[in-house]
C-alpha cells in the first residue's frame, strides 16, 4: 500500500470546504492528528471545516420537507436527513469543528463505512483533546469531530472559547515506532486488541519483521489493531537508537 509523503498528503487533507479555515488552533490538532494516523497507515481527509450559517441552513434542511432561514427555503427532502443543528448551533459555524471519512493513502477513493481505521482515527482525535461525534448516544455522527474543551454550543454562542490543549504537552505520538520485532515461532496469531482473548486477525511466519509501534499487557502492537505476543518464546524485541 502506497502513500503520499506527510507534506504532500497534508495539502490533500485539508483542501475540502474551508477546512483550513478553522480555528488556527483548531487546524493546528488537526494537522497532528492526520500526522499521527499518516504513521499508522491510517489514512483520512477532512470533508467539511467552517461553515457560514448559510451553510449550516443547506446542511440543516437535508432531509427535511421545508426550512426556512431569512426568508429562504433551504428544505431539502429528496436526500437523507444530516443534522441536527440548526444556523448558529454547530461548532462548524464557530470554527471548531471538522468533518472526516476514511480513504486511500493518496486521499482518494473515499470510505464511508465505519470501519476499525475509522474508529482509530477517533481514538487519536480523543487523544488531542476532541469530541467525536460518533460516541454520541442521540445522533450518532461517525464524521464529526469538534473540539468543545467541555463547553456547551450555548457556551460558544455567548462568547466562550475552550482552552487548547498547548501540543508540546501533549505525549507523543503513540503511533511513533519503537522498535523491531521479529517472529521466532513457526506461526504466531495476531490479535486484534491487546489481549490475549481477541480475535485472531490474520497469522504471521517466523523469521518476519514488523515495527513495533508500543507495548501493553504483555503485547507488542505491530499496527493498527495488530498486537503479537511479547513472550520472549515467541518474539524478539530490538529498540531503535
Amino acid at each position: 500500500m502506497g502513500k503520499l509523503p506527510i507534506n504532500e498528503y497534508l495539502i490533500e487533507a485539508f483542501k475540502r470546504n474551508k477546512c483550513k479555515q478553522v480555528h488556527q488552533k483548531v487546524y493546528k490538532l488537526a494537522e497532528e492528528l492526520i500526522r499521527r494516523c499518516w504513521q499508522e497507515d491510517v489514512f483520512i481527509v477532512f470533508t467539511d471545516g467552517l461553515r457560514t450559517f448559510e451553510d449550516q441552513a443547506v446542511i440543516y434542511g437535508k432531509g427535511r420537507s421545508s426550512y426556512i432561514y431569512k426568508g429562504k427555503q433551504y428544505g431539502n427532502p429528496k436526500v437523507k436527513k444530516v443534522s441536527n443543528a440548526k444556523p448558529g448551533t454547530s461548532f462548524h459555524n464557530y470554527g471548531l469543528a471538522l468533518d472526516f471519512v476514511t480513504c486511500d493513502g493518496y486521499g482518494k477513493n473515499i470510505d464511508w463505512v465505519v470501519g476499525p481505521k475509522w474508529r482509530r482515527a477517533a481514538s487519536i482525535a480523543k487523544e488531542l483533546g476532541f469530541t467525536w461525534g460518533g460516541d454520541w448516544n442521540s445522533f450518532q455522527d461517525y464524521p464529526h469531530l469538534q473540539y468543545d474543551g467541555g463547553l456547551t454550543i450555548s457556551h460558544i454562542r455567548k462568547g466562550m472559547f475552550p482552552a487548547f490543549k498547548d501540543l508540546s504537552t501533549i505525549p507523543k505520538m503513540a503511533s511513533e515506532q519503537i522498535g523491531i520485532v521479529e517472529v521466532l515461532v513457526a506461526n504466531l496469531n495476531v490479535r486484534e486488541k491487546a489481549d490475549f482473548n481477541s480475535r485472531v486477525v490474520k497469522v504471521v511466519r517466523k523469521g518476519t519483521r514488523w515495527k513495533c509501534y508500543g507495548k501493553e499487557n504483555g503485547l507488542y502492537r505491530i499496527g493498527t489493531n495488530k498486537w503479537v505476543s511479547a513472550g520472549r518464546k515467541y518474539t524478539k524485541f530490538t529498540k531503535l537508537k
